[in-house]
């Protein structure tokens, strides 16, 4: 067949499983019409957002003159999210943290400008041990996300879609004495830093964890029993809302200790925050001071941990959080003792939607501002690879040799294997890869009626090309 003849026909393919794909319903996560709660707070957030597409289920808080009122909208595990549905929290766990600080300042066991290595001793002699809680506390201390050593493993964890943060803190304190400091004095967000602060705090305290001392001193206190530390896997609550990647299909749920004071490993519920978070506008949470600003960051101020920044003329104080496929933010107007809670069961971003919601005036709605968010790098890099693959399977069938078929098939399977997992289905939809999968077959099939008759491949060569088909379809495979 023709070169123009067969394009014709890729094209054709390629409308046509993209249309078939739709009709089957092929899609990633949107959000549901199903709603529960508070009319008013639902109301709000699904105007919120300036379309559904990416979103799965949201559980919402917003609290006020001292009152909670809750919403959920979409489905987890067959209904709207209630006010005790658990969501993976994330990076919001960081203010955790930052309670333990503040509260381990006013009863003396540390001090802002000690380092951390006064505690943890492994790490004596280290750049990173040198590191001190106000420079954690501020991310200022030019610490990397990981240990450096470490990246190679988180890397192959998040394309297995495995959990990239398990692992024990002892095996973390040894890994990061070689980790190089750069840029110290400079904003450079850190999960690292703060997983050493925590660790630091507890061994000040004299409690054997981390996860301990949040129990004793903060989640105790505040009447927080729905919110779990989760060591690992088996810890993490049955009935949590299980997580999505953007393409719909569920993510693995976060745990383990190394980094539980950064947020790898906690489960919340929208209660347990609207608790936490009324409990830090009047003052009577355990370390409410730490979301006092104490130093200026590109963009705003920080406090210990906490982010502050104007908002539709507001001063909002805030973090949000992220695990693999859900995506959560608190935030708080201070001055209007004002809070407002987001956990979500799905990647899209939500951070512009949550501060507005906390800056809105009362009885008004916020701009629909929360279009489908994406990390065009990493979406980037793997598309990239993807389409690579695919057009080297198209390369491979021109040749005419028999092995010709089978490798690329290979080559084709595992390109589409990749774009499936991590193509950029928030702002593309997914029935597009229908389309690509039926083209990238109807010219698998064309390239057959020419390899049958082909030569077969002998030695070495053969021996490497079947080595190199094995090695991309594993690659595609673990990707999954």
């Amino acid at each position: 067949m023709s070169g123009p003849r067969r394009a014709g026909v890729a094209a054709a393919a390629l409308v046509l499983g993209t249309v078939l794909a739709l009709l089957l319903g092929f899609s990633g996560p949107t959000l549901g019409p199903s709603t529960a709660g508070d009319a008013a707070l639902a109301a709000d957030v699904r105007g919120a957002f300036d379309g559904e597409r990416g979103l799965e289920a949201i559980s919402a808080a917003r609290v006020e003159d001292g009152r909670a009122t809750f919403a959920g909208l979409g489905e987890t595990r067959g209904t709207p999210p209630g006010p005790d549905t658990a969501f993976e929290l994330g990076s919001i766990t960081k203010t955790f943290t930052a309670a333990l600080l503040a509260e381990a300042l006013e009863r003396g066991e540390v001090r802002l400008d000690d380092p951390v290595s006064g505690e943890l001793t492994e790490l004596v002699g280290s750049d990173a041990g040198a590191s001190t809680y106000r420079e954690l506390a501020t991310h200022t201390a030019g610490l990397p996300a990981f240990p450096s050593s470490s990246v190679p493993l988180v890397l192959l964890r998040l394309l297995g879609n495995d959990n990239p943060y398990g692992g024990g803190v002892a095996e973390l304190l040894a890994v990061t004495r070689t980790t190089e400091v750069g840029g110290r004095g400079t904003y450079a967000y850190s999960n690292l830093g703060v997983a050493l602060l925590g660790h630091a705090l507890a061994r000040a305290a004299g409690v054997p964890d981390w996860p301990t001392l949040v129990q004793q001193r903060l989640l105790d206190p505040l009447g927080m029993s729905r919110t779990v530390v989760a060591a690992g896997p088996d810890e993490v609550p049955a009935d949590a809302a299980p997580p999505h990647h953007d393409n719909g299909w569920r993510a693995p749920f976060w745990s383990g200790e190394a980094f539980a004071p950064a947020g790898s490993s906690t489960t919340t519920t929208a209660s347990d925050l609207a608790r936490f978070a009324g409990a830090l506008l009047d003052g009577t949470a355990p370390g409410a001071s730490a979301t006092d600003p104490v130093a200026d960051i590109p963009g705003g101020r920080i406090g210990l941990l906490w982010h502050v920044r104007e908002v539709d003329g507001r001063t909002i104080t805030w973090h949000n959080g992220g695990t693999g496929g859900t995506r959560t933010i608190l935030a708080l107007d201070r001055e209007r003792g004002r809070a407002v809670v987001l956990l979500q069961s799905s990647a899209r971003d939500l951070d512009t939607t949550g501060l507005r919601l906390a800056a809105a005036e009362p009885g008004a709605p916020p701009l629909a501002v929360d279009g489908p968010g994406l990390d065009w790098a990493g979406t980037a890099s793997w598309g990239v690879l993807g389409l690579l693959l695919v057009a080297t399977a198209v390369g491979r069938w021109r040749r005419s040799d028999r092995w010709a078929l089978p490798d690329g098939a290979a080559s084709a399977a595992a390109g589409l294997l990749v774009l499936l997992a991590h193509g950029p289905w928030l702002v593309v939809p997914v029935a597009v890869w229908g389309g690509l999968a039926l083209a990238t077959l109807a010219l698998g099939v064309l390239a057959a009626r020419s390899t049958r008759t082909g030569a077969p491949l002998t030695g070495r060569r053969a021996a490497l090309t079947a080595s190199g088909t094995v090695l991309v379809l594993a690659l595609a495979l673990w990707s999954l």
